[in-house]
């Protein structure tokens, strides 16, 4: 086995060099992929693609001034490497991470895994069905839309990988994965000429409601886009955020509450404070509860253990409001001098009391495509310019284009409001939609 021999190659290093390693974890990862690309209805192309890799990260301790360090290094290794191969690339790891001084903190112990992932329903089909399954799902979905709008182009992979890591410290754990991906582009005819729209989904399940539901909006959306009319200019109008969009809104709260932007200053969050308020005077609309999550069904980037072999179990991270809990690498846990919670993957917030219906009731602007969203990750301010948007002047909704929208979170989260329906999204199981005041609307002059 190809691991025996990396494993005989580290004690070789050890035993015949003067710099040791000190730690290491090695992953091996195993997949079976399928590809298909299809121009409209057609395929054409088809791909099987099986690959093995090998991950393996060397860790060398130094002393200095009575402290101590540690160094890192990572390197692939090829399941084609020989002995000598091996100890070679170790060699140059060894001697990078030997180079690296950061503040010292220990591997994750054995431990029993907490949570296990569900077996996803792809391991009952064949490859072939395999695809077959979510490619049905799609192309249903577009056959029973009548009208202009139509899939244009889809790329789609679906991927099984094995995984198994082991480190220095005595820990073995092993997982099956599975990842389903999918790009398409979606046009229609408008009196202008085609348009078109571009959206990707991911998912771990042939969950065929989830995905032709991913279809049938976009198709609907583009033969909106079509039609659509200049956006007008808006004042003081709540804008509303939907899907991804939405889900990068709850993202902020989520990424700035973990250890790596704690430790690193990146983020202004604090353990015990009320992280929906700019200043202690606000008052909150809307308490936010926000769980960091193992485990989300559908989403592949579920896993029972993080990236160093930390075992992880749902973690409730903000309690109305209030940063209860950080989450995130050992090391930066360590660092900050927390408990240690595990890197998480995914995470889940409570619903809002706002239904959908009570958003629709009065004026306001929802955006559904942008070219580029963007947030910033330490300030929350946001803009993009917008490809569609509903604009509901309180009596008609009408499709708009053009123009943007831009604002800052800091500013906004203690009067954003949340939607009591909520979706499995991209990275978390979230509500479908989150309303804004204080946007910037800047219509087309």
């Amino acid at each position: 086995m190809m691991i025996d021999t990396i494993l005989e190659a580290i004690a070789t290093v050890n035993r015949q060099d003067t710099v040791k390693i000190s730690d290491w974890r090695l992953v091996e990862r195993t997949q079976e992929r399928q590809e298909r690309y299809y121009i409209a209805a057609k395929a054409e192309q088809a791909r099987a693609v099986d690959e093995i890799n090998y991950s393996l990260t060397i860790y060398v301790d130094t002393t200095t001034n009575d402290k101590n360090f540690r160094g890192e290094a990572t390197i692939t290794i090829q399941p084609t490497f020989s002995l000598e191969d091996c100890i070679a690339k170790i060699r140059q790891g060894v001697f990078a991470a030997s180079k690296s001084h950061n503040p010292w903190f220990g591997l994750p112990d054995p431990s029993a895994l907490k949570v296990a992932l569900p077996v996803s329903g792809f391991e009952a089909l064949s490859p072939t069905d395999r695809v077959d399954v979510v490619r049905g799902a799609f192309y249903s979905a577009a056959a029973k839309l009548e009208g202009s709008a139509r899939i244009n182009a889809l790329e789609l992979f679906i991927t099984k990988e094995q995984r198994r890591l082991i480190n220095s410290r005595g820990i073995d754990y092993f997982a099956t994965l599975w990842r389903g991906y999918s790009e398409f582009v979606v046009e229609a005819e408008g009196p202008d000429g085609p348009v078109e729209l571009f959206d990707d989904i991911e998912f771990s399940e042939p969950d065929t409601a989830r995905l032709a539901m991913a279809i049938e909006s976009r198709l609907a959306q583009v033969r909106d886009r079509a039609l659509a009319k200049p956006m007008p200019q808006l004042e003081h109008i709540p804008v509303i955020l939907r899907g991804k969009e939405a889900e990068e809104v709850f993202s902020w709260f989520f990424n700035n509450s973990c250890t790596e932007a704690i430790y690193s200053k990146a983020s202004a969050f604090e353990l015990g404070k009320n992280v929906q308020k700019a200043s202690d005077d606000e008052e909150v609309v809307e308490p936010l509860d926000l769980w960091a999550e193992p485990v989300i069904p559908g989403l592949p980037s579920s896993r029972a253990f993080d990236a160093d072999g930390f075992p992880l179990e749902r973690t409730p991270v903000i309690e109305h409001g209030v940063l209860t809990t950080l989450v995130g690498s050992v090391r930066h846990a360590d660092w900050l001098g927390v408990p240690r919670r595990g890197s998480f993957p995914l995470f889940s917030v409570s619903p809002g009391s706002m239904s959908l219906e009570t958003m629709h009731a009065a004026p306001y602007l929802e955006p559904v495509m942008f070219s580029d969203f963007q947030l910033d990750s330490v300030t929350g301010d946001f803009g993009a310019e917008v490809r569609l948007a509903y604009y509901f002047d309180g009596n008609s909704v009408v499709p708009v284009r053009g123009g943007s929208i831009s604002g800052s979170l800091g500013a906004m989260r203690a009067s954003m409001r949340r939607s009591s329906e909520t979706a499995t999204a991209t990275i978390s199981r979230c509500p479908v939609a989150v309303m804004l005041q204080g946007a910037t609307v800047t219509g087309i002059r």
